[in-house]
């Protein structure tokens, strides 16, 4: 059995079909706010949450195996040691934990600092693991870039002219899969990336494309990424977490840790990563024309 924490999440969905098509017995995470049906024909919900240990000891109970991904938090770095602990606890065989390029614990972005933290606390539980680090998910560009365009088909980012390995969910669960269900893999570190590092201009050129629009990127500060984030209502926490992000990226510039591509996708799943422009014409009906 199997054990999926954050299996509402775009790379979780995914990896509990990929589980399932595989043969294997998968058990789904359900936060008591959430739907506890199966999210797939065969797949077990169970309640719990991150924040009760309790009920991920319960969670576990049976359990051989555990995929960790916790969404962005406040309390990210307690959620992910309450069930690396909960693991422990239940002697599983192996835990995959879903964490970030370039996770370290001196980072000046909260997100790349919490993982790190979480990272460590994990090589250090004694628990059998295995790390997936992906990239900036390509997603975030058809479901957040596209709907910020304005009227002239202009977007700002506080990114300057850092390049971004982005990397499509579907790929960093389809490596989450081969860590779980075949040998050999505990130990393994992994930075999950796309097959191109692209800056948010190539980004424009790519949707001025697929869109059939003309699009242009616009550098701005990082003050001005915050206030436009904080006038949509989003809280302070993750409006702070998202542009120290980009304010990261940014420093790491056309050629830092943000732009590194990885054969982790196509060395365990024997395919070649997504690109940008594959997903866009799965999501933009200009781009399919």
């Amino acid at each position: 059995m199997i054990l999926v924490i954050g299996g509402r999440s775009k790379i979780g969905s995914v990896l509990i079909g990929e589980l399932a098509g595989r043969g294997e017995r998968v058990r789904a995470l359900a936060r008591p706010t959430e739907t506890a049906g199966p999210l797939v024909a065969g797949v077990e919900a169970v309640i719990g949450d991150l924040g009760d240990s309790g009920s991920l000891s319960d969670a576990m109970a049976g359990v051989s195996k555990v995929f960790l991904l916790c969404g962005p938090s406040p309390d990210e770095v307690r959620f992910n040691r309450n069930a690396i602990e909960a693991a422990a606890g239940a002697d599983v065989e192996l835990l995959v934990r879903s964490s970030i390029l370039g996770a370290d614990t001196s980072s000046p972005a909260a997100f790349v600092s919490d993982h790190g933290v979480s990272d460590q606390y994990l090589r250090d539980a004694g628990v059998p693991f295995a790390i997936v680090r992906p990239n900036m998910f390509m997603q975030n560009i058809p479901e957040n870039t596209i709907p910020s365009l304005d009227d002239s088909g202009t977007f700002y980012t506080n990114t300057g002219d850092a390049r971004i390995s982005m990397v499509d969910t579907r790929d960093v669960a389809a490596v989450a899969a081969v860590l779980l269900t075949e040998p050999g893999h505990t130990g393994d570190e992994l930075d999950v990336t796309g097959p191109e590092a692209l800056s948010y201009d190539d980004v424009a050129g790519k949707l001025a494309v697929s869109l059939e629009r003309d699009v242009t990127h616009v550098a701005v500060p990082d003050d001005a990424v915050r206030e436009a984030l904080s006038s949509y209502g989003m809280g302070e926490w993750m409006v702070d977490g998202l542009v120290s992000l980009f304010a990261d990226y940014r420093r790491s510039g056309i050629g830092g840790y943000a732009a590194q591509v990885t054969d982790a996708v196509g060395r365990l799943t024997g395919r070649e990563p997504r690109t940008l422009d594959a997903l866009l014409a799965e999501t933009q009906p200009a781009a399919a024309r």
